[in-house]
């Protein structure tokens, strides 16, 4: 993966909204509307890592295909990564110059993007351009390790979460809009497959940040989440400003 700024960039940038969260809480959301109210960059790391898993698919290395290679296909996954260039543009990913966002959401990407994610190689990667991003201006960062991993010393912490079955509900709707139709209760299975699998890989597990305000979404409109948010980021905007004085 190449990136002009991958070790020259502070270890960690601190003009950053951090939001972590499990599948279907509602992050890439409540992200993208806080970044727009708040005059910040949105940084869909999820978006990342679904692309990065779109690439190897396209290449015949992703995971589940190279379960009987010997190394499970790390060789060939590493090629794939050093030769591909991800930029986010105005909402767009782009691979190697391509638009790739709309194919970012099938189900044979969603059904491999946690054991990509899951990957030393890749995370190290995928972090070293998220921080490259943030050296440029305060953004807001939405993924499974922004405030414990990547960001440590963001100035706001948040993690989203909901109840499995209304995360599933809210995939399922995601997916009709897409024009896909996946039972709720197929989604469910997924969602619990992929919890499991990031709250227990090796290298930056799914968990909350000790010092990350924690948001139950369970019930509660997307407005009134970002609402909550803004008033958190002001809130301690504010008694920061005061302390400085």
């Amino acid at each position: 993966m190449s990136s002009a700024a991958a070790d020259t960039h502070p270890l960690a940038p601190t003009q950053v909204v951090a939001i972590d969260g499990p599948s279907g809480a509602g992050k890439s959301t409540v992200a993208r509307l806080l970044a727009r109210e708040l005059g910040f960059a949105f940084l869909d790391t999820g978006a990342m890592y679904r692309a990065v898993t779109w690439h190897f698919l396209q290449a015949g290395c992703a995971p589940a295909e190279c379960a009987d290679e010997p190394d499970r296909g790390a060789e060939r996954m590493r090629r794939a990564l050093s030769g591909a260039r991800l930029e986010l543009d105005a909402g767009r990913v782009l691979l190697n110059g391509r638009d790739v966002t709309h194919h970012l959401r099938v189900r044979e990407v969603e059904s491999q993007v946690s054991a990509v994610s899951a990957l030393p190689f890749v995370r190290t990667a995928m972090r070293d351009l998220q921080r490259g991003v943030a050296v440029k201006g305060p953004v807001v960062a939405e993924g499974r390790d922004m405030g414990s991993v990547v960001f440590p010393r963001a100035r706001w912490k948040v993690y989203l979460d909901a109840a499995p079955s209304e995360r599933a509900r809210r995939r399922s709707r995601d997916f009709e809009r897409q024009g896909r139709q996946v039972s709720a209760e197929d989604v469910l299975d997924e969602i619990n497959v992929r919890d499991r699998l990031d709250s227990t890989r090796s290298d930056a597990p799914l968990r909350q940040a000790p010092d990350a305000l924690y948001v139950d979404t369970t019930g509660l409109t997307t407005e009134a989440v970002v609402a909550k948010l803004l008033e958190f980021v002001r809130t301690s905007s504010s008694e920061r400003l005061r302390e400085a004085r």
